[in-house]
C-alpha cells in the first residue's frame, strides 16, 4: 500500500511539472546570429490554426542565454526544442569562436533534439525563416526530413546531425550543411567545412560536396556531376588510408560502377581522380580533416600527451594526397 501511495504521489507531482504537448510551441527550425555585442535567435513554430501555417518568433540579448529567454517569452506558449529539425548559424557567426560558444550553450538544454541537422547560411535569418514552409505536405518537420534525406542521397549535402558533430572531437573535422535562399525558397546546396579551431572556412560547391560525399562513402549511386560531363552511378565504394609511420601521405581509392557516361572508362577515371584531388587539397588548406585521418593517426600515439605533441592540425595541412579511381562500365 505504501509503495502504491508513493507511486501515485510521483505521478501527481510529475503531472504538475510537465506541460501537455498541445500547450507548447515546438520549434522546427532555430536560427542563431550575432551582430556586434548582441545575439539574435529566431525560431520557426507552427501556429496550430485551422489549415496549418507557421510563424517566426525572435529574441535578442547581450548573451545567447538572454536571447533564448526572450524568444521563449515571445512565443505564444512555452518554447520547446524537442522537435527541432534544423539548427542554422549565420556564416558571420560561424567564422568566429562564437560558433563553439553557441554550441556549448545550446547543448546544455535538456530539450534540444540532437538529431537536428546543423547548417550555416549566408542569408539573412529573418528572410530565411519566413521562407521555411512545407515544400510537400502540410508539416514543415516532415518536409525538412524528406529534403535533408534526399539531398544526402544525392550527395549534394552531407549528414550533419548535431549529436554526431559534437562526438567527432579531434578525430574528424565536421562539415556542416550549406543552407541557401534561392528565389524565396530555402535549399540545401553544398557544405561548410570546419577547421581544427571549429570555425567555418569557405563553402564547397554542390559538385565539390558530391565528390566529398563520394569519398566519405555516403553517395552510393545517382548522377555524379563532373566538369567533363554527368555520370550515372549504380554503385560506389571508397577507402582512405594514411601511410604510416611517417603520416605524410594519404591515399583515397574509389571504385565506381556506372551505367552511362559520355566519357570512356579511362577518361572518367582520370577526371574523377583529378576532381577529388582538388577537393582534398582545398580541405587540407582549410585545415578540415573531413575524411577523419586523425582516427588512423591517433591510435599510434601512446598517450594523449604524445597525440598533442604530434600537432596533428599542422601536420594534416602538409599531407600529400593521391587518388585512384577504378571504373566498371555497364556489363
Amino acid at each position: 500500500m505504501k509503495m502504491t501511495a508513493m507511486l501515485l504521489c510521483c505521478l501527481l507531482l510529475g503531472g504538475c511539472t510537465a506541460l501537455p504537448a498541445e500547450e507548447r510551441s515546438f520549434a522546427v527550425v532555430l536560427g542563431v546570429d550575432r551582430e556586434g555585442e548582441e545575439w539574435a535567435v529566431h525560431a520557426r513554430i507552427p501556429t496550430y490554426q485551422t489549415g496549418g501555417g507557421y510563424a517566426t518568433v525572435s529574441g535578442t540579448g547581450q548573451t545567447l542565454e538572454e536571447a533564448l529567454l526572450r524568444v521563449d517569452a515571445a512565443a505564444p506558449m512555452q518554447l520547446h526544442f524537442g522537435q527541432l529539425r534544423l539548427l542554422v548559424f549565420t556564416a558571420a557567426l560561424a567564422r568566429t569562436e562564437d560558433l563553439a560558444i553557441a554550441l556549448d550553450v545550446l547543448t546544455q538544454r535538456h530539450d534540444l533534439r540532437l538529431d537536428a541537422s546543423t547548417a550555416v547560411t549566408d542569408a539573412a535569418l529573418p528572410d530565411l525563416m519566413e521562407a521555411m514552409k512545407p515544400q510537400s505536405g502540410s508539416r514543415l518537420s516532415k518536409s525538412l526530413d524528406v529534403l535533408i534525406q534526399t539531398r544526402i542521397e544525392q550527395g549534394t549535402a552531407l549528414p550533419a546531425a548535431l549529436g554526431d558533430v559534437l562526438r567527432m572531437g579531434e578525430r574528424q573535422s565536421p562539415v556542416l550543411m550549406r543552407l541557401t535562399l534561392e528565389a524565396g525558397a530555402a535549399e540545401l546546396d553544398g557544405c561548410w567545412p570546419l577547421s581544427a579551431d571549429w570555425v567555418v572556412t569557405e563553402p564547397l560547391s554542390r559538385d565539390e560536396t558530391q565528390l566529398l560525399s563520394l569519398m566519405l562513402g555516403q553517395m552510393k549511386s545517382g548522377a555524379l556531376s563532373l566538369s567533363e560531363g554527368t555520370v550515372r552511378l549504380t554503385a560506389a565504394k571508397a577507402e582512405t588510408e594514411l601511410h604510416l609511420p611517417t603520416m605524410q601521405q594519404a591515399a583515397v581509392r574509389l571504385t565506381l560502377r556506372c551505367t552511362s557516361s559520355a566519357l570512356t572508362e579511362e577518361a572518367l577515371s582520370q577526371a574523377a581522380a583529378t576532381a577529388c584531388l582538388g577537393v582534398l587539397n582545398r580541405l587540407s588548406g582549410m585545415g578540415c580533416d573531413a575524411l577523419g585521418l586523425a582516427r588512423q593517426a591517433i591510435v599510434h600515439a601512446r598517450t594523449m600527451a604524445d597525440w598533442h605533441d604530434m600537432d596533428w592540425p599542422a601536420r594534416y595541412q602538409d599531407i600529400h594526397w593521391s587518388v585512384s579511381v577504378g571504373v566498371e562500365g555497364p556489363s
